[in-house]
């Protein structure tokens, strides 16, 4: 099966996703909102990647279940935000739910990751083995380091902390792109080493 198709449609969902983090900046509540519906949608189109991609490999079968898990969580935690207001064990729930969608999320990205790595040497791509894998490892770096520089509150270091966690996510980007580039060459040209 070619897979190329499937790349494009992840790496278009994972750049909103990216652009839409720059929400977190905004104050507005409205804005948060609309980002997180928005999110939630390019989850659903990696979920339909996924899915479709859930045939080549055990570890890319086992990525589809984890997003839907991911998807569920999330949403049902921005069902709770909406009907929260100033209930605070539901507002504890809700960050319990988010959490809990974030963890499947970071296991799906490692199913996704992997099985994408394991393509590598049985399809001969003009790829790094192991280099996909920074698509998981960059943001959760980013996102400590940006951690420790948001817990001091200076506003230098505040700012530093974003330029960090945007640079971060920008690493995936970039990764995707070189991969999908090989397997376009690849499944352009199969006969060809």
């Amino acid at each position: 099966m070619k897979i190329y198709p499937y790349l494009r449609v992840l790496w278009g969902a994972l750049t909103v996703s990216a652009a839409l983090n720059l929400a977190v900046l905004s104050s507005s509540m409205l804005v948060l909102m609309a980002a997180n519906v928005v999110n939630l949608l390019c989850y659903g189109a990696t979920a339909y990647v996924l899915y479709r991609l859930s045939g080549e490999s055990a570890l890319l079968g086992r990525a589809f279940p984890a997003q839907l898990l991911a998807i569920a969580l999330i949403a049902f935690a921005l069902i709770c935000t909406q009907l929260a207001g100033d209930n605070v064990m539901l507002q504890n729930f809700m960050s319990l739910l988010s959490m809990a969608g974030s963890v499947a999320g970071l296991l799906s990205e490692y199913y996704l990751y992997w099985g994408l790595d394991e393509r590598i040497i049985p399809h001969a791509y003009n790829y790094p083995a192991r280099r996909i894998r920074w698509c998981l490892y960059a943001p959760l770096l980013g996102a400590m380091a940006a951690s420790l520089f948001m817990l001091t509150m200076q506003p230098v270091l505040v700012l530093l902390a974003v330029a960090v966690q945007l640079g971060a996510q920008i690493v995936p980007l970039v990764l995707l792109w070189q991969y999908m580039r090989a397997v376009q060459m690849r499944e352009d040209n199969p006969l060809t080493f």
